[in-house]
């Protein structure tokens, strides 16, 4: 969405948090508290393209719109993105910069958006001269606070409609003394519990809310509102054998609300018998991972914000768990046992006689945007793959291991032909800068390497599979290896088979402006648009110099990035009169390139390295 500085709406309020709410990627001593705190003399700088200023604002609220005000706005146009947290990633809302003649506020609209965080995202600015500084004096954002889903009613629709419930049973505080209530299957299916267990607006999570002076279980002190894994079809408790089979547990969550005096909640957990195995468990701003009766096992982070979603996943097998916090490896723990079972909700660990007040106003709250549970023996080891974790079969023989040396497997492969500049295998260079050269991409040591020259010579390779749909996962990074100069660009694509993009689509799902950058750019082009309307998303921090998995899927319902096996974006639809769905190229190919945008001479030598490639029907 491409806005302008537009006037305010008059039934908006500022929702602008303090200053102890305000982060930043990076900053040089201005720092990022300084803009919101009614003072034009002082401001936030940071440097870098995709440095980033995020406000959390402790709710989910509707925001319309935010005003910005540069540092020497009469003589800089800043470039910069607005982005608001969606649950799983960042979306954006404004792509533009700003208008170059105030130092004073300039208010930038947009559809309406339900959200806890928004965020400026940095890309340097033009004008008085050209730099990769991002400085701003003042932020403000406007909406409605009581939009968000703090609303004890809850919205239209049941949990079951958000989770598969099928093999769960929910146990909530309320009922007899040391009876808590319990609701199986089918009921379950069926029913909500308001505050405990219901869908909040916008309607894409399951908040399990637990107060200090709830009902608790015979063997605990504490209250609970928890989902516990069932046999199928819910009738019965289940038990399984940590040594046998493999057994896995993927939560989408976040934690919401902490109780007062003693602020801890577990979000999910595996039991074991009549005792807990291992749970994940958020005290304060510390989020640990448990074992046994140690609480402090391993600490995943000491800086978890209220509302930040992740994804937990648990991989139980041969007298192992596995504990994966958004796609990457945390702890392993040893654990021999054929009585366990999964459990996720707000389980709040505080009640009347340790946290004050003793009410329903003190609670813990979790909410749930997406569970999964398998029991099988078909679950890969590595879950920072997206083809392990989403379980997409086998490579097919087109996939490069890159197990031999020497030039690329022609078979797989096209690289660069002709003689252009009096080389054999160069043609002329990306928008006719420098060349691409099939010398600029070799194989050896177990990896592809492709290289940018200081005179501008840089690699390219096309995959010799054309299809229309897919899947692709590439173990990839870049780096600069020269001191100076223009900077090649890093990208992972799918290109139309016809090659008309402008007609056809192109999907850059992965491309990053300095080999050395800190985050990941994708753009995805929409098919029958003459004035190449695209979508951009931006992943921040990601270091670019380190091995990540990017894997991008293409079906008849969508477009889907993921990194180190977890989803980045998500886009489908989008027809209009001047452009198709998203995800209609008629047919296309996988290019591997590191562009020259710069001309014959005087780049940055750097190199793009490939461990693999595979691609999935």
């Amino acid at each position: 969405m491409l806005l302008g500085p537009s006037t305010a709406h008059a039934a908006d309020v500022q929702i602008t948090p303090a200053a102890g709410a305000v982060t930043a990627s990076t900053h040089d001593g201005n720092e990022p508290g300084n803009v919101v705190d009614d003072d034009y003399d002082t401001r936030w700088s940071g440097e870098g393209d995709g440095a980033w200023l995020q406000l959390d604002l402790g709710a989910t609220m509707t925001v319309t719109h935010i005003k910005l005000a540069v540092h020497k706005g009469t003589t800089r146009q800043n470039v910069f993105q607005l982005q608001y947290w969606d649950g799983s990633s960042w979306a954006t809302v404004h792509d533009g910069r700003t208008s170059g003649t105030t130092t004073g506020l300039e208010s930038f609209d947009f559809d309406p958006v339900q959200t806890s965080k928004v965020r400026y995202l940095g890309h340097g600015y033009t004008g008085e001269g050209e730099g990769d500084w991002n400085s701003l004096t003042e932020v403000e954002v406007w909406g409605s606070p009581g939009d968000g889903d703090d609303d004890d009613g809850g919205g239209t629709k049941l949990p079951s409609d958000v989770l598969d419930l099928s093999n769960w049973k929910v146990t909530l505080p309320i009922g007899d003394d040391e009876d808590p209530t319990e609701i199986f299957q089918p009921e379950l299916d069926t029913y909500s519990h308001d505050p405990f267990f219901l869908v909040p607006d916008p309607g894409d999570a399951v908040r399990f809310r637990a107060p200090v002076n709830g009902v608790t279980t015979g063997g605990s002190s504490n209250p609970r509102s928890e989902l516990r894994e069932m046999e199928s079809g819910g009738g019965d408790e289940i038990e399984w054998s940590s040594t046998s089979g493999t057994h896995t547990m993927t939560v989408r969550e976040s934690f919401t609300h902490l109780p007062e005096e003693k602020p801890e909640v577990v979000g999910a957990q595996i039991h074991g018998g009549d005792d807990d195995v291992t749970a994940l468990r958020l005290e304060g701003s510390k989020l640990w991972i448990t074992k046994g009766d140690t609480t402090n096992h391993h600490l995943i982070t000491d800086d978890y914000t209220l509302g930040t979603v992740f994804e937990i996943k648990y991989v139980v097998s041969d007298g192992e768990i596995k504990i994966y916090f958004n796609g990457e490896l945390e702890t392993t723990i040893d654990h021999s046992d054929s009585t366990n079972y999964f459990k996720t909700g707000a389980y709040t660990q505080a009640h009347c006689g340790n946290s004050s007040p003793c009410s329903d106003d003190n609670y813990g709250e979790v909410k749930i945007y997406g569970l999964d549970v398998t029991h099988g023996d078909d679950q890969g080891s590595d879950q920072t793959q997206a083809a392990v974790r989403h379980n997409w079969g086998a490579p097919l023989p087109i996939s490069d291991e890159f197990d031999y040396t020497g030039p690329v497997d022609s078979a797989k492969w096209a690289t660069p032909s002709g003689d252009f500049g009096g080389t054999e295998g160069c043609w002329e260079g990306h928008a006719g800068n420098g060349r691409r050269c099939a010398k600029n991409s070799t194989v050896a040591n177990g990896m592809l390497t492709m290289r940018g020259e200081a005179n501008g010579d840089t690699g390219w390779l096309r995959q010799k599979r054309d299809a229309q749909y897919g899947r692709w996962e590439i173990r990839s990074r870049s780096e600069n290896i020269g001191s100076s100069g223009g900077l090649y660009h890093a990208l992972h694509l799918i290109w139309p088979t016809a090659g008309n993009r402008l007609e056809n689509g192109e999907y850059d799902w992965v491309e990053y402006s300095n080999p050395d950058a800190q985050c990941l750019t994708a753009f995805l082009h929409y098919p029958e648009s003459p004035s190449d309307k695209k979508e951009r998303r931006d992943l921040c921090p990601v270091n670019m110099n380190e091995w990540h998995n990017f894997a991008f899927e293409w079906t008849p319902e969508a477009l889907v990035g993921y990194i180190d096996g977890a989803e980045w974006f998500r886009l489908s639809g989008g027809a209009d009169s001047d452009r198709g769905n998203i995800q209609s190229m008629p047919s296309g190919h996988l290019n591997i390139q590191l562009d020259n945008f710069t001309g014959d001479g005087g780049l940055r030598p750097a190199v793009f390295e490939v461990d693999w490639v595979r691609v999935y029907e």
